[in-house]
């Protein structure tokens, strides 16, 4: 009897991972900026520069971590920056002050977003060539998941005992989930135990890097070979305007809803429901890549996301509002696991961690800026209602990109 394909245990493992680094997503964040403020007296622009701070730091390390992750170095990577980020929150429990607060949060949410989320989507990317959006599409899971549950346990947390006790809970789980898994299953490449990507019959050396199997799959491109591509600037073009409406919406979405006259129990369930059908549209985009590839998966995840904007704008119901949080969440879902999965598919996994960790930078300088130009259109206008329709524009600005940018072929060719 054949062995279940290792692949899959790797799936789940990332999977586990994402969900912890969430701790230091926004949503989560969000959970602890009354009781900051009203311990300490700060602004709500104060607590959200931690998030500034840490991403500008994410796209520092980016560029350092990829080479890094195609030398082989996955594991290390991974459990070195789980276990950064859970003694980060143990840190930020004693926050005595704000310097003390940006350091230890600013530090774990740059590895949350600069280090493991990268070391994870990379390794993923190594295992899987076919099978890359689905297995992408499942370990995005966790992170969605984690999108659901880590606020309300942390908000219960903090209503049963102190926010400080919910940064110890967040701590211990992620020194629990991100450090002890990834030192013991984790793998980088199949390769490395003998195996072949997705599972494939055959058997291949731990050093074999000809992989004659797959160059009917994908070429491999080196950083250096893929800037001299068209289609690498307009990918990036691409998804750091996607950074830069995601991280806004995420982030404005709940206040608007609430603007538009729904309440704020009604706003956390769409937002619950936004995160559980994100889940079901990652997994679900995996499948249609098979036959469409990724980059018409994602024009098309562009076009829906652009459209659950609009229905965004104008939700002042609970029904409206609930199918925004279906909609977009299978639009977004989809979105951001074809970002993930197109650069894999379009240069292949020999130096995707040095290509990935080269674009992160413009990609989390756009996720900066997104929620601050949100805020500063709300503050000028006082309705989100204008920056919103920008955004949705940007989303198809973002899918004609993409219908530029076939994916590129040796000799100067290219295939749609």
């Amino acid at each position: 009897m054949q062995r279940p394909f290792y692949g899959w245990l790797i799936v789940g493992v990332a999977a586990v991972t994402a969900f912890s680094h969430v701790s230091f997503f926004n949503p989560v964040l969000g959970v602890f900026v009354q009781p900051l403020s009203e311990e300490f007296g700060w602004s709500r622009a104060t607590i959200a520069a931690a998030i500034t701070i840490g991403s500008v730091g994410g796209a520092i390390a980016s560029p350092l971590i990829g080479p890094l992750l195609d030398r082989g170095a996955s594991r290390l990577v991974i459990a070195a920056g789980g276990a950064l980020m859970g003694v980060c929150l143990l840190a930020v429990a004693f926050t005595p002050s704000v310097w003390w607060f940006y350091l230890f949060y600013s530090v774990g949410r740059a590895t949350a977003v600069g280090i493991t989320s990268l070391g994870v989507t990379v390794v993923i990317s190594n295992w899987f060539v076919r099978n890359r959006g689905v297995a992408l599409g499942i370990t995005l899971l966790g992170s969605r998941a984690a999108m659901a549950l880590l606020p309300l346990s942390a908000q219960l947390i903090i209503l049963a005992v102190s926010w400080r006790a919910a940064f110890g809970m967040l701590g211990v789980m992620v020194l629990c989930l991100a450090v002890l898994p990834s030192l013991r299953f984790l793998r980088h490449r199949p390769e490395d135990m003998g195996l072949l990507p997705d599972g494939l019959p055959g058997r291949a050396s731990a050093g074999d890097t000809d992989e004659p199997a797959q160059d009917d799959l994908e070429e491999e491109w080196t950083l250096r070979e893929a800037a001299r591509t068209p289609a690498l600037w307009l990918l990036t073009l691409a998804t750091s305007q996607i950074f830069l409406v995601g991280g806004a919406v995420n982030l404005h979405q709940m206040p608007h809803l609430v603007d538009q006259g729904l309440s704020s129990t009604v706003a956390v369930g769409v937002i619950s429901t936004f995160a559980v059908f994100g889940g079901i549209g990652g997994v679900l985009s995996g499948l249609i890549q098979r036959r469409l590839g990724a980059r018409w998966t994602l024009a098309a995840s562009l076009v829906g996301t652009a459209s659950g904007l609009v229905v965004l704008i104008n939700a002042d119901n609970v029904g409206l509002a609930y199918f925004y949080g279906v909609w977009y969440g299978l639009a977004f879902g989809s979105m951001v696991t074809m970002m993930t999965v197109v650069y894999a598919e379009y240069f292949g996994r020999q130096s995707l961690g040095s290509i990935r960790g080269a674009v992160a930078p413009i990609q989390m300088a756009f996720n900066a800026v997104g929620p601050l130009l949100a805020g500063w259109a709300f503050d000028v206008s006082g309705s989100y209602l204008e920056v919103f329709w920008a955004y949705a524009g940007l989303l198809l600005l973002s899918a004609f990109w993409m219908v530029l940018a076939p994916r590129p072929r040796r000799g100067g060719l290219a295939t749609g």
